[in-house]
């Protein structure tokens, strides 16, 4: 069966970014439609913590956030950072129910400094011709762009995502049916990166078992 993500229903328009956080989450069918840029940034406040440089000290590397004590964990012997700042609302994304259409109408439905989420068995979701940009591209562990984690039937098309500071598109260790993942441009120049030479690392993570991906 193909995905009609939010079917006939009438569009909807948001304005804010809390009505297109209440679009995207609730139970009804819905047609999104994007007509501007939703700036998230700051809309959580920052955070302050500790972190570390595992890839190098130069300004184009990546710092990595210690987040559940990853740099104490996994990179006891890389350069610790004191104190770095980072946008919360980055740190998860937007929550998104079934039968949704995610569409971005010309080039302008820009979501920035938050990703979304589809977990807990949500289904038949489109995201269309919508730019995700903008995640604390500083910083490993600093968010998503899209997120996709025990769902099905899922179309991510025409999308693009840049400036992300981790996965660009992410599947999560539960099993996720029926993605397809068509046309899409995962745009990797950025000033900073696991790599400190201008190329993202972190592109696509397909983690899931039985997970069930096209890719065109």
């Amino acid at each position: 069966p193909g995905v009609t993500g939010g079917g006939n229903a009438k569009p909807v328009y948001p304005t804010t970014t809390a009505q297109l956080i209440s679009y995207l989450g609730d139970s009804s069918p819905r047609v999104i439609v994007l007509t501007k840029t939703f700036d998230f940034t700051g809309t959580e406040g920052k955070a302050t913590s500790a972190g570390c440089r595992p890839w190098g000290t130069g300004s184009t590397c990546q710092i990595a956030i210690n987040k559940d004590g990853w740099c104490d964990n996994y990179q006891p012997n890389a350069p610790k950072v004191g104190s770095i700042t980072y946008d919360k609302a980055g740190m998860l994304g937007i929550t998104v129910g079934s039968n949704k259409s995610l569409i971005g109408q010309g080039s302008k439905g820009v979501i920035k400094g938050k990703g979304i989420r589809m977990t807990g068995n949500v289904k038949n979701i489109i995201i269309q011709n919508v730019r995700f940009t903008e995640i604390n591209p500083q910083y490993v562990w600093g968010g998503d762009a899209i997120t996709v984690d025990g769902a099905d039937m899922i179309w991510i098309d025409h999308v693009t995502t840049d400036l992300i500071a981790r996965q660009h598109i992410v599947l999560g260790n539960k099993a996720s049916g029926r993605v397809s993942i068509t046309n899409n441009e995962i745009n990797g120049a950025t000033a900073w990166s696991a790599t400190c030479d201008g190329h993202h690392y972190w592109g696509m993570y397909f983690t899931g078992s039985s997970d069930m991906v096209t890719l065109k």
